[in-house]
């Protein structure tokens, strides 16, 4: 094999070969290895973009379920607050002569409005106000963010959700009872804060207590029903109410009734009611002429 050195060895020569063999490198070796690199290159890539859009599902997952939260929240908050009605002019509610009416309000509220009385309501998004003559219960719907007034001649009544009535005939004292929750009263001169079952009269510059266990009047659309209420202010209901004008003894200050009487009842049969139900001579003042 080589012939130009006679005294090597053919094992000699083999080992030429193996180590010039260590060394070489196949054309096809070098292409594979480019392949390789150029695959594992793709792989990694892959990697990486598989790993992006993993972060960003779960990225906007959480945000998904912040939303659908926040919105739980917010609609919750929505709910349990009483509509804000838009802003509403001047209207006018009446009732006459033995006839009450209940009445629902923009906001919620109701109130039963008894006879021969008037109410005048104007809502905004920052203000509840009534206007009242006569006597009106009030079921107020809570909202801080409107104040719930009711105006009478010479008495102011505020309030934020609760329930109470207001008594303003005109040429009377004005009453406030309050049936449950909180009130402000006040007039020219004095302020007071009511609770369930105190009331005021509100008598020139004064507010003089009215405190009941219960509200001494109850008003329904057919009747009227009293609760150990003092005799004197019975009459002056059903004068108020009905036109019903009744005399009863000077020494009856301290006397109560408790009982129904209807608005269609005549001023005869309510004093004969009235005489059976205290014991008292009770009778219907004579009707002048117009």
């Amino acid at each position: 094999m080589n012939q130009e050195n006679p005294n090597l060895k053919p094992q000699d020569d083999f080992s030429d070969i193996w180590d010039l063999a260590k060394s070489y490198v196949p054309a096809e070796a070098k292409e594979n290895d480019a392949a390789w690199e150029k695959l594992q290159l793709k792989i990694n890539e892959q990697s990486i973009n598989k790993q992006t859009p993993t972060l960003s599902i779960t990225y906007r997952r959480i945000l998904s379920y912040a939303a659908v939260v926040a919105l739980f929240i917010l609609s919750g908050y929505m709910y349990f607050q009483p509509e804000v009605p838009a802003e509403i002019a001047k209207v006018t509610e009446t009732t006459t002569s033995g006839q009450a009416r209940e009445i629902e309000l923009p906001d919620g509220s109701s109130v039963m409005l008894s006879a021969n009385s008037e109410i005048s309501y104007s809502f905004s998004e920052s203000k509840r106000f009534i206007e009242l003559s006569g006597h009106a219960r009030f079921e107020v719907s809570r909202n801080e963010n409107a104040p719930f007034t009711v105006n009478t001649p010479t008495t102011t009544v505020t309030v934020l959700g609760t329930g109470f009535d207001v008594v303003a005939y005109p040429n009377a004292s004005v009453k406030v009872f309050v049936n449950h929750g909180k009130v402000k009263v006040e007039n020219t001169h004095e302020e007071a804060i009511l609770t369930q079952n105190q009331g005021v009269i509100s008598q020139g510059n004064e507010l003089v207590s009215w405190n009941h266990n219960v509200n001494p009047l109850e008003i329904n659309k057919q009747y009227l029903k009293f609760n150990n209420a003092p005799l004197d202010f019975v009459l002056e209901t059903l004068y108020h109410t009905q036109n019903i004008q009744l005399r009863a003894p000077l020494n009856s200050n301290d006397t109560r009734f408790t009982g129904t009487l209807k608005f269609n009842q005549t001023s005869d049969q309510v004093a004969q009611l009235l005489s059976a139900a205290l014991e008292l001579k009770i009778q219907a003042a004579p009707q002048t002429a117009e």
